[in-house]
């Protein structure tokens, strides 16, 4: 039985792309050339590769016995294939008889019938007429390097992934002459012996064993850290400098990820051709995003798996190459990130190392490293979905010529919550925030009525009860929020359309004129200050409710304060700004469908509050007849306690009850917020406290005074 090593290659790491698609290089070079029987997996920020050769057989195969992959492009200008081209590597391979060089030889033959005596690059349909042609022509040894360069759309146009630039070149660097280049440094064309510093620079690139063998080549994309240029590490403007096995190993890495294996996908749906795991930017989800960095060359999220894998397996799961997002593929930076939470990729994947395709200075394409997200179970993550088609449409909305800059602006925040909810590190706050950025979004198409109908944009659609158990982090504002929100009556509708008007009677969509939302004097919620739209809305159904003769209060819950919590809020005890902001998300939610929760019993009931919520039941608490009155209630608003105190102890002895209380001292603020919690909803168990709380039983006080 062979001995199996393990080697932590170090210079193998998840960052950057360079050295990620090394750790593939190395893993499909020794699968396919010496041992079949290898496995690789991600340890420690490393690669771990698992054979049966030892540390010096490893690097001995890649020095003695390594043979190069044919990767050429002539459908590329630099190529080595015309006039003008660097031929350095080009030639010395074209003549080599090293039996390591043998099928690079034919290659470069079967490429050169193809070229067929052209002087210059084909460009427009002769270049898609040339990529069919090697497609058709080329032998086994190069179409490795066909399959992962670019595909074919149904038309039998192509499309190229960002990967690999657009067929195997970055701009004016052709990567596979570079590779030809650097294949004829570290190997003798004519002998196949290997040169130099040879071992010292492969030891280098795969154990980071010390070693002064960097040279000024060029690299690409691939590791922005190395390229040079403006303010490179030496000075203000500085030469590249690379390993020349980092080039090498990279490229023969970046046969694993093909494309043309991939089944066609739509062709507006993803900006590369179908690469693995390849999907639009929507620049956010890092701490220097903008939306500068929604780059039209998209994203490419690499796996990392900490099982040992074989070359099928991680060919497989590159073949595969999709992040699943409910029932289609995710094509967005925040569809691929639910699909992680989601267990939506298979195959032992752990996390995914993100890299977004940015033009950086106007010279050169980076793949740049923005961040590495673990994969997953977190089911929560689904409710995301329920908003998506709203930020489609306010992102379309906000692209619109002459759309107001306020939605772009929206759609950015909001996108920006969405995906720090969907992260693992995502908590009830992180949720929270993005129940109150839902509510901020909504509320700020009032901001421009003619808009908001002009571009089609519709309310919320009703969230499910999840929701609520995700923000639930056990703080009062949370539970009085709830309870603020849940509020509504069969006839005048849910408290929702005090803030936004909604068309009845399913109070689903806008209600709207020809030409802009339809206002109303409703309407009084204006997501500013708690206390001032509480009270607005409280006045508001007090007026509607006299109109529509409801005889009680028209807002009933169907979550509830408690006594405490409400105390806590008229004493000003509470967050408002957080308890307006999540009940003006909340407001969406589908209460029908969530059951109403007994809230804890508390302490005493506070007689001031008592006499005040007795005054505006939702329904009748004997011997209590609920009756609107909006004198006491515009007092309470005006700041007048004085005014308030006496006409509610009337309206409780003209009850035949007895009030506990004679006088109430306080100020213009506490009147208010008195006047607000008559907005927040109490337990039918609590309204009795309260009756018992401020009044005296009528034979008891006969039997004192006889």
């Amino acid at each position: 039985m062979n001995q199996s090593h393990v080697h932590l290659l170090r210079g193998c790491a998840p960052t950057p792309l360079a050295h990620y698609l090394k750790a593939l290089g190395v893993l499909r070079l020794v699968a396919t050339q010496v041992d079949e029987s290898v496995r690789g997996a991600w340890k420690d920020g490393a690669f771990a590769l698992v054979t049966r050769l030892s540390a010096d057989e490893l690097v001995g195969f890649f020095l003695r016995d390594y043979r190069p992959t044919p990767l050429l492009s002539p459908w590329n200008g630099g190529s080595g294939f015309y006039a003008g081209d660097n031929k350095d590597g080009f030639a010395a391979l074209e003549v080599s008889d090293a039996p390591r060089f043998q099928a690079y030889r034919r290659a470069i033959a079967e490429a050169k019938s193809i070229v067929a005596g052209r002087a210059e690059r084909p460009a427009g349909e002769e270049k898609a007429l040339m990529l069919r042609e090697c497609l058709r022509k080329w032998g086994a040894a190069s179409y490795s390097w066909l399959r992962a360069a670019f595909s074919l759309d149904g038309a039998g146009e192509p499309r190229f992934p960002a990967l690999l630039g657009t067929g195997g070149n970055d701009g004016r660097l052709d990567f596979t002459n570079n590779y030809m280049q650097r294949l004829v440094s570290l190997f003798d064309p004519t002998t196949g012996e290997p040169r130099g510093s040879n071992d010292e620079m492969l030891r280098l690139s795969l154990f980071r064993a010390p070693a002064a063998v960097l040279e000024k080549n060029p690299i690409g994309q691939f590791y922005p850290g190395a390229t040079g240029g403006a303010n490179a590490t030496s000075g203000f403007d500085a030469d590249g400098l690379m390993n020349m096995w980092d080039f090498v190993l990279m490229l023969e890495g970046s046969l694993v990820l093909r494309v043309a294996s991939m089944r066609q996908l739509d062709t507006g749906a993803t900006v590369q051709a179908a690469a693995p795991f390849a999907i639009r930017s929507q620049g956010t989800g890092y701490a220097s995003a903008s939306p500068a960095d929604a780059s039209s060359r998209g994203e490419q999220w690499m796996p990392i798996w900490k099982n040992a894998a074989s070359l099928p397996e991680v060919s497989a799961l590159f073949d595969e190459g999709r992040l699943q997002g409910g029932h289609q593929p995710a094509r967005g930076t925040l569809e691929a990130t639910r699909a992680l939470a989601s267990l939506g990729v298979a195959r032992g994947v752990s996390s995914f190392v993100r890299f977004g395709y940015f033009e950086r200075n106007g010279l050169s394409n980076l793949a740049v490293p923005v961040g590495q997200l673990d994969v997953r179970l977190r089911p929560e993550v689904r409710l995301l979905d329920e908003v998506d088609g709203f930020l489609r449409s306010l992102a379309r909305a906000g692209d619109q010529k002459g759309a107001p800059l306020s939605l772009a602006r929206s759609a950015r925040s909001l996108e920006k919550a969405i995906y720090a909810a969907s992260l693992p590190s995502a908590t009830r706050e992180t949720w929270a925030e993005l129940v109150c950025v839902l509510g901020d979004v909504e509320h700020g198409f009032l901001a421009h009525p003619k808009s908001t109908k002009g571009f089609n944009l519709r309310p919320l659609k009703k969230l499910s009860p999840g929701w609520l158990d995700q923000i639930d982090d056990g703080s009062p504002e949370v539970r009085i929020a709830r309870a603020i929100a849940s509020q509504g009556h069969r006839d005048l509708g849910p408290i929702r359309t005090n803030a936004i008007p909604l068309q009845a009677p399913k109070f689903e969509t806008f209600a709207t004129t020809a030409e802009s939302l339809a206002m109303s004097p409703s309407i009084v919620w204006q997501h500013r200050n708690l206390v001032d739209d509480l009270i607005a809305v409280a006045q508001r159904r007090v007026v509607d409710g006299t109109a529509e003769g409801t005889g009680a209060m028209p807002l009933d819950g169907r979550q509830f304060a408690s006594l405490d919590d409400l105390d806590a809020f008229v004493a000003g005890a509470t967050d408002d700004a957080r308890i307006a902001r999540l009940a003006r998300g909340l407001f969406a939610l589908d209460w029908a469908k969530v059951h109403g929760v007994t809230p804890e019993r508390g302490g005493p009931p506070n007689p001031i509050v008592a006499m005040v919520r007795l005054a505006y039941l939702p329904y009748p608490i004997r011997p209590l007849r609920p009756r609107l009155d909006a004198t006491p209630l515009r007092a309470l608003a005006g700041g007048d306690l004085g005014s308030a105190t006496r006409l509610l102890l009337a309206r409780l002895g003209a009850a035949g009850l007895r009030p506990k209380l004679r006088h109430v001292v306080g100020d213009e603020g506490f009147a208010r917020r008195l006047a607000a919690s008559v907005a927040i909803p109490l337990h039918q168990r609590d309204y009795v406290r309260l009756l018992t709380c401020v009044t005296k039983p009528f034979a008891e006080e006969s039997s004192n005074e006889s």
